[in-house]
């Protein structure tokens, strides 16, 4: 099954990508002075069960980077999926499978649903779709079906045009496209081309014909990366990767790999481009799904990274300006032991700096701000403090932040993650998102996200968010950004239970709920007839965490009760009322 996504950090324009947490319990105990001294070690550079960990890490002391919320905004919608998302400025671009755009709101067929064929953009700060609309297609048809990523046409014949991979140049002029198509606007682009964003414009000067797929793509100022499962470019035997000038001239630069190359991420400052996919060798020498290679020569640079089962597939990179790379996988071989999870690797010297050993397959990364955004359905981090719970009493979530840096210990050995290792932390960011329409092939719900400190933008095949119908695309705010919306504490919420201690006094009992944006939350007990709260008291929470609250009315013996809960961004829901006479 193939993987495709994409991830960026605009914030610092650098080459892009084209291709669990701690409760609160954890929190404490690592804050306290033996975790401290284990952490003190790791920084100071020893290796903890393979993993390297680096000096500059956030310390305990120093606050955790905060995501954007979690309420999602209107966002364009389409009729099928998408695979791909990118942020440039105020444009918000998506590529993927599908054949109408429609408003915010509005149900398929509905009022405003205009033709946009796999490729679309919206205006990230409004979410108004825009008006560049590209036609993106493949005259070639076969009569079976070839697979998932195509589409069956009126004929019964099916057409591969799927675009699956968006990127920009590093100063954000050009939009580079790759996928199955073969024509965009009519004109014969095979499988990759390239727009100005100023005017929206199609480069019809820049024509490489590329032999097949592409899924990766990575920009630096003088050169364009490719990945995927192509056999040649333009007249060059090529496989799997190659690499060309701006102008389309395929380069020298040629590693060969054993299987497909799903993600390629490009950081010129240490002449690396890094490889991820479902090969298990580069330039004949055993390296599996990870790798990275020199951007000059196409040698293979230092690399002392490797999954534990040696059937993943790397779906998604990112990075950042810290020489850190982010990883991204999924695994079908059905190994306990596997990586499915995210993964920070040191790009000199391909060391991990963590693994987070959560289990669910990662679609696809984004860093801003020190947060780390992934598309995925996580659902197992027991490696990280039992943050997520484990099969039996399992949840999907479908997106994620972490933080980019090791800002914990993992206090138990599970997946691959061993006790004392330096792991990320979960952050509270839990926007609900479903799996997808019931005849989907994958029901993975998010298969790309993009990230600047302003704006989240994700996109898939899901069809409602945080309970309301919206499909494939969606985007959430920073709380500075105006119309910000928020995603505080949830229902059910329940009445509380009331009973009587031994002297009568009522006993106030119930459960604590949980915000889809902070992790702490203020509960006010209210009394019928008493104008302010009789008590107050914060606890903090996760959606798989939800503690019983208990106090007692010492000053009377009967009463009207209900309980109010307000997160730390003042969003507040009330419990139903609950009567002892």
């Amino acid at each position: 099954m193939g993987v495709f996504a994409i991830s960026t950090d605009h914030d610092r324009r650098l080459c892009r990508v084209v291709v669990c947490s701690h409760s609160f319990q954890g929190e404490i105990m690592f804050r306290n002075l033996a975790w401290r001294r284990v952490f003190a070690v790791a920084l100071a550079g020893a290796v903890i069960s393979g993993v390297a960990v680096p000096t500059g890490h956030a310390s305990p002391a120093e606050p955790l980077p905060v995501p954007v919320t979690a309420g999602g905004l209107p966002t364009p919608q389409t009729d099928g999926i998408v695979f791909s998302v990118v942020i440039v400025g105020d444009t918000a671009y998506a590529g993927g499978r599908f054949q109408k755009a429609r408003p915010a709101g509005v149900a398929p067929g509905g009022p405003g649903e205009v033709a946009r064929t796999n490729l679309l953009a919206f205006d990230v700060t409004t979410g108004d779709l825009l008006p560049w609309a590209p036609r993106v297609s493949n005259p070639d048809t076969l009569p079976n079906r070839p697979g998932n990523t195509c589409r069956q046409l009126e004929s019964g014949e099916w057409t591969c045009d799927t675009v699956f991979r968006l990127e920009t140049s590093p100063d954000g002029r050009h939009l580079y496209v790759g996928g199955d198509f073969a024509k965009i606007n009519d004109q014969w682009h095979s499988r990759l081309a390239r727009f100005d964003t100023t005017t929206g414009q199609l480069d019809t000067d820049f024509t490489p014909t590329v032999a097949g797929r592409v899924r990766g793509i990575a920009v630096t100022d003088d050169t364009v990366y490719l990945g995927g499962a192509f056999t040649r470019v333009n007249t060059t035997p090529r496989q799997r990767l190659a690499a060309l000038a701006t102008t389309g001239t395929v380069t020298d630069w040629a590693p060969t790999v054993d299987g497909d190359v799903h993600a390629l991420a490009a950081a010129p400052g240490h002449d690396r481009v890094l490889l991820g996919g479902s090969f298990d060798t580069v330039n004949g020498a055993t390296h599996h799904a990870m790798m990275a290679v020199h951007a000059s020569t196409g040698a293979n640079a230092p690399w002392n990274a490797s999954v534990p089962a040696g059937t993943e597939v790397v779906t998604d990179i990112a990075i950042d300006d810290t020489g850190t790379a982010y990883y991204g996988a999924y695994d079908h071989g059905g190994q306990a032991i596997k990586f499915e999870g995210r993964a920070a690797i040191d790009i000199p010297t391909g060391t991990p700096r963590w693994w987070d050993g959560c289990y669910g397959d990662t679609q696809a990364l984004a860093t801003a701000g020190g947060v780390l955004y992934s598309a995925s359905h996580t659902h197992d981090c027991t490696a990280s403090n039992a943050a997520i719970p484990p099969p039996g009493r399992e949840r999907y979530y479908r997106l994620l932040a972490e933080t980019t840096t090791a800002t914990n210990t993992a206090t138990v050995s599970a997946n691959h993650v061993t006790a004392g290792d330096p792991i990320p932390t979960v952050l509270p960011w839990f926007p609900t998102i479903n799996a997808g329409p019931p005849d989907s092939a994958w029901q993975h719900g998010p298969w790309a996200i993009d990230a600047t400190t302003d704006w989240v933008v994700a996109g898939g095949e899901f069809t409602t968010v945080n309970g309301q119908p919206q499909q494939s695309l969606t985007r959430f705010a920073a709380r500075h950004v105006p119309g910000a919306k928020n995603y505080g504490p949830q229902f059910p919420f329940r009445a509380p239970q009331l009973t009587r201690n031994p002297d009568g006094h009522v006993v106030i009992t119930w459960q604590a709920t949980w915000s889809g944006q902070t992790s702490d939350i203020r509960y006010e007990i209210i009394r019928q007839s008493t104008p302010q709260p009789i008590h107050t008291l914060t606890r903090s929470s996760r959606p798989w965490d939800l503690p019983h609250l208990t106090y007692t009315d010492h000053a009377h013996t009967a009463g009207t009760y209900r309980i109010r809960a307000i997160d730390t961004d003042g969003t507040r829901i009330s419990s139903p009322s609950t009567t002892i006479e």
